[in-house]
């Protein structure tokens, strides 16, 4: 009888689980290490004074089921054909000082509305931006496999017909945010242009994402971010897969240029014929590889952090008294300044009370204050833990950002009390993420996209996944780069590879979280 291959995946996160589930699915025995006590990566969230604080998804593309990605996310089990999915219609809501609003409206026809309503001196620009909306929505990038397992019909099909496609992308993937705003006259027009994505990103990432907004595919999984991770590593228990919780690699064990297993801090070690790892990129090639392996691509973006620079949130939560059905879900308040390694003077304001699933004690929901920054964000935080000043900082900063939103909606004095304030050493220390960030490189007009192969040089028996090794990360390149690793190890191996469950599940036995196997 031929012994199945041994694979073990560092890290539990979308793409880890994703890459267990495929190759449990092609016939492989599957180990994932995962250094945190609950499986998901960045894909969770977790408990204070009673509420459930949801830590990650904020919109998800391919909610939609003629998107190509919720393909993905069926066969992963992240979605449920019962998974029950929250579209909001004022997607997100800028608040000026002065009172005036303006509303990201999900469908095109009414955010066009609101433009021409706030701005109708800037007719022309807002009719030429809509029609790039529009152009954005008919693009979707091939997901079903890597460009270099492709056939040469396959390659010359998918370049036919995304032939036009390329040129738009490239063409504003070369624009900044903030410079196309200034074509508009309108100042809330420009500061919308300038503040909606993270300093610096380019034109191209904020249509397409808004292209995905206003095609229904960015809604929000009732039960948030853990819910769906959970629905993961249930799926991939059942496939047979095992996941061992609180076990951190330590480096990965290589023999004449062949990754043979890992060895865990707990002096473990666990052997494999391939490893694959979804942890941080470069937590992986300079502290698990040893930096025994650079990746030039790599190098050269972690070398030039202005051309590929990273971002990072600072984080207020709070658990919330008031009735705020009436709030929007996004709210983009523009305050007077918020003072850290720079003046922020708009609060990002995520309200959750839409989700009853999500636990809060009665009449309460979750609110969460978010400002969002780049390296010089995380530089300052680390200062302050490293010159002994992080908490009482932390709790400066609570207290300054409630008092800007209790100055701005006075509704809310008295009904805000802090339950957690999240920092980007939070990040570093729970993901192992570069400086502190939850995604990947910000793409920027000067930088160039990045799609690592995850195959390195030299290194055989090992393959990179996960989400820093796609442009801009997040959710969808996890579970793509997921899907690619386990695709390169079939191809590799001479595996046909396959999307649909084994004929037989095999159903583990039942073994306590205690002894660390989930």
């Amino acid at each position: 009888m031929k012994t199945k291959r041994k694979v073990v995946i560092i890290g539990g996160g979308v793409s880890g689980l994703a890459t267990g589930i495929y190759l449990l699915k092609n016939g492989y025995d599957v180990e994932i290490l995962e250094k945190n006590g609950i499986p998901g990566g960045a894909c969770i969230g977790w408990e204070r004074k009673g509420c459930y604080i949801d830590g990650c998804i904020h919109w998800l593309v391919g909610t939609n089921p003629n998107s190509l990605y919720y393909k993905m996310w069926r066969e992963t089990h992240s979605l449920d054909s019962d998974t029950e999915i929250f579209f909001q219609n004022d997607f997100s809501v800028f608040d000026f000082p002065d009172g005036e609003r303006l509303t990201i409206w999900a469908d095109i026809k009414k955010f066009r509305e609101e433009l021409l309503r706030v701005a109708p001196e800037d007719e022309k620009e807002i009719n030429k931006f809509i029609k790039l909306i529009r152009r954005f929505r008919r693009i979707e990038g091939p997901v079903d496999k890597p460009v270099d397992l492709m056939r040469l019909g396959q390659l010359l099909r998918i370049g036919l017909t995304m032939w036009n496609d390329y040129y738009w992308v490239n063409k504003f993937s070369k624009v900044d945010c903030a410079e196309y705003g200034k074509r508009f006259k309108n100042e809330r027009i420009r500061y919308f242009f300038s503040s909606y994505m993270a300093p610096g990103y380019n034109l191209m990432s904020m249509l397409y994402m808004l292209a995905h907004v206003m095609n229904k595919d960015g809604g929000i999984p009732i039960g948030g971010s853990m819910a769906m991770s959970e629905r993961m590593c249930n799926y991939y228990n059942e496939l047979g897969g095992v996941i061992r919780l609180g076990v951190e690699a330590e480096r990965v064990r290589i023999i004449r240029n062949r990754a043979v297993g890992v060895d865990s801090k707990d002096g473990r070690f666990y052997p494999a014929d391939w490893v694959v790892s979804s942890t941080a990129a470069e937590h992986c090639l300079k502290k698990l590889l040893g930096g025994a392996y650079p990746v030039k691509k790599m190098d050269e973006r972690y070398a030039d952090s202005e051309k590929y620079p990273i971002y990072t949130m600072t984080i207020a939560v709070f658990k919330c008294s008031a009735d705020v059905r009436n709030f929007p879900l996004g709210l983009h308040a523009v305050v007077d300044p918020v003072t850290m390694d720079k003046d922020y003077e708009g609060i990002a304001l995520r309200n959750y009370s839409y989700d009853k699933t999500m636990k809060a004690p009665d009449g309460t929901c979750v609110l969460q204050a978010q400002l969002i920054g780049d390296d010089e964000m995380y530089f300052w935080w680390k200062a302050r833990k490293q010159n002994g000043t992080y908490k009482a900082e932390k709790a400066r900063m609570a207290k300054e950002i409630e008092e800007r939103i209790v100055s701005r909606y006075p509704e809310l004095d008295g009904k805000l009390e802090l339950i957690d304030f999240v920092t980007p050493c939070t990040y570093e220390r729970y993901l192992n993420t570069r400086r502190g960030s939850f995604q990947g490189f910000v793409h920027t007009k000067n930088g160039k996209a990045l799609m690592q192969k995850g195959r390195i040089k030299g290194l055989d028996g090992f393959i990179l996944s996960g989400q820093c090794i796609f442009q801009s990360g997040g959710l969808p390149p996890a579970i793509i780069t997921g899907k690619f690793a386990a695709q390169r190890i079939c191809d590799e191996d001479g595996v046909l590879f396959r999307t649909s469950e084994p004929m037989a599940l095999v159903i583990p036995i039942n073994i306590k979280k205690k002894q660390n196997v989930y």
